[in-house]
């Protein structure tokens, strides 16, 4: 999902980084009305960690939260990007098949939508552990106990398979339960709020 530059980050660095990984994603979906919502991501990571990885891509250019604001929490750097306005105006930094996806369905009621169906192949194929058990092994130590948290709220829930928490729902995957296939994804996770 949105988080594909920071798996790419991480592959490229996965010794270095096992020593002091930290990375959680929360996406969260505000519907403020039939045709508008805020969306914000907020991406958390150790602060030497971030220094390390840009160190080792410095060719590439790549760099933690270009388009966004950072937050420095102690150790912790928050990368946070926030946009709001007409739907389709929100990307996130997602491609087109990334979502989140949000629509006005009738009625007063919209539904926003994350695919996470491809969770898995996208993070072994960014970080390019596919045929690499012992990689995929240090991967997965490296993100045990994060998580990737996707969020909605602006009205009633009136469907989901999302957890219903009042007039949020929430979904949480962790991260390292993905790669080792004992989290079961559906295809996407979704919320319908009435405004």
């Amino acid at each position: 999902m949105t988080f594909a530059p920071l798996v790419r980050l991480a592959g490229a660095s996965l010794v270095a980084l096992s020593l002091a990984a930290c990375m959680d994603v929360s996406m969260s979906v505000d519907v403020l009305s039939e045709t508008e919502a805020e969306a914000k991501m907020v991406t958390s990571m150790q602060a030497d960690m971030v220094a390390m990885m840009e160190a080792q891509t410095a060719e590439s250019g790549e760099r933690f939260c270009e388009r966004g604001e950072i937050v420095e929490r102690g150790n912790i750097l928050d990368c946070i990007i926030t946009q709001s306005g007409p739907f389709d105006a929100l990307d996130l930094q997602a491609s087109e098949e990334e979502g989140p996806f949000i629509e006005a369905i009738g009625n007063g009621q919209v539904r926003v939508s994350f695919p996470t169906g491809t969770l898995t192949g996208s993070f072994e194929e960014m970080a390019g552990t596919e045929q690499d058990p012992q990689m995929m092994a240090m991967l997965i130590h490296m993100f045990e106990g994060h998580t990737l948290t996707m969020s909605v709220t602006g009205g009633d829930i009136v469907d989901t398979n999302m957890e219903r928490d009042g007039q949020t729902a929430i979904f949480e995957v962790p991260i390292a339960g993905v790669l080792q296939g004992t989290f079961d994804l559906p295809e996407e996770v979704f919320a319908v709020v009435q405004k």
